[in-house]
């Protein structure tokens, strides 16, 4: 039987000489790994309805949760805070539990335009006995048709549109997506589970807490934390909703470990958000560009990208294989990406990384069948993880 131990320790070392291009991920600061670490991971705690703790020897692990949900809420400029879910799917769970009713309809992007599966029919919409229309979108140009989701939105009357994208590039117009809910009865609910480091750093969708009901998502893609899930609102009801719906629905133990940890990446997040948030979104602009000028075709030219990830394009496949190939000759090069041809910046960001014509050069060579580890090697010499205190 192999050691659970040694692999671990072979696990670090390869992670510590790879460059992570994953949109889905992103680097921890040791303080929040030694959160994570600490005794409060054996441990319970469980907030009862009434606001009590239902274990003992948890003052510490109070004061944790307090400070932290108070972060939470200063960071997003929110009225209420729901810092307990689990991750994101959790938290839009929980999200749907509030704001639609059994037999009832959201509208959601449809997974072929980058929407999350999970709001697809046959996943959460069957879960919870509610239906699921797609909202009308504009592929060519990453955006929603307003006019037909006006439209369709007057006649369905959904008791939610759904915001959100796995596949997510480009803001919103909120703003007249607001006026669509207000005129057909539907709450908007956003979720951010991409963007929410990105939102928090006040560069991405600024005003998402303006006009959602709910602003939800994961805590560990461009937000720098540990895996989890928030969800956010200014609606008292809505907030009161979703903490009955958290505890014994949809979880029980919030982890107290994981809420300090993301205590401390939010706390990092007041402090540095806005730099971390324009430098990502810089280097994504920047990859995409660069990549265009050495072969390698990126979706969304000229502007490619508004937040931490940008689209490589199908035109690629015909010269260097499926996304499943391109992503196995970058791990191939000590460079990883998801196999669905997302490239992310967010952990590079993270890792003082600013050079991304060099970046895309190793990129580029690698996807086209050259040996790139030693210059991935002296790209990693310079990293060392920044914005955090």
């Amino acid at each position: 039987m192999t050691s659970i131990t040694e692999l671990v320790d072979k696990y670090e070392r390869f992670r510590r000489n790879v460059l992570n291009l994953q949109a889905s991920e992103n680097y921890t600061c040791s303080h929040v790994r030694m959160a994570l670490g600490s005794d409060l991971a054996s441990r319970y705690a469980h907030i009862m309805p009434d606001g009590t703790n239902a274990y003992g020897g948890t003052q510490f692990t109070d004061q944790i949760y307090s400070e932290t949900q108070e972060t939470i809420k200063k960071l997003y400029g929110a009225k209420y805070a729901e810092i307990r879910p689990l991750g994101g799917h959790i938290a839009a769970e929980i999200s749907l539990l509030c704001s639609v009713k059994k037999g009832g309809t959201i509208m959601a992007i449809d997974e072929i335009h980058g929407g999350y599966t999970g709001y697809m029919k046959g996943y959460l919409p069957e879960m919870f006995g509610f239906r699921s229309e797609i909202i009308p979108y504009i592929p060519e140009t990453q955006e929603i048709d307003y006019d037909a989701l006006n439209r369709d939105a007057m006649k369905i009357k959904p008791d939610a549109i759904v915001l959100g994208q796995s596949f997510f590039v480009k803001h919103y117009d909120l703003k007249r997506i607001r006026e669509i809910c207000d005129a057909s009865g539907s709450k908007l609910l956003y979720d951010g589970s991409h963007v929410m480091g990105l939102i928090a750093g006040k560069r991405f969708q600024p005003d998402a807490m303006k006009y959602s009901d709910i602003l939800f998502g994961s805590t560990h893609k461009s937000f720098f934390g540990p895996q989890g899930g928030i969800l956010l609102t200014n609606d008292e009801k809505i907030y009161s909703d979703a903490s009955f719906n958290t505890v014994w629905r949809t979880m029980d133990n919030y982890q107290p470990n994981r809420i300090a940890a993301l205590g401390i990446a939010a706390q990092d997040l007041l402090s540095f958000g806005e730099e971390y948030a324009t430098k990502v979104m810089l280097n994504s602009h920047n990859l995409g560009r660069a990549l265009e000028e050495k072969g390698i075709s990126v979706r969304n030219a000229p502007w490619y990208s508004e937040s931490h990830q940008i689209l490589l394009s199908q035109e690629n496949t015909a010269k260097y294989g499926t996304f499943l190939d391109i992503s196995k000759k970058l791990e191939k090069n000590d460079m990883i990406c998801d196999r669905e041809g997302r490239l992310g910046t967010s952990e590079v960001t993270r890792l003082g990384f600013s050079d991304m014509d060099r970046i895309a050069g190793a990129v580029s060579d690698a996807i086209k069948g050259k040996d790139v580890r030693k210059e991935v090697v002296e790209i990693l010499r310079v990293s060392g993880v920044r914005f955090c205190k």
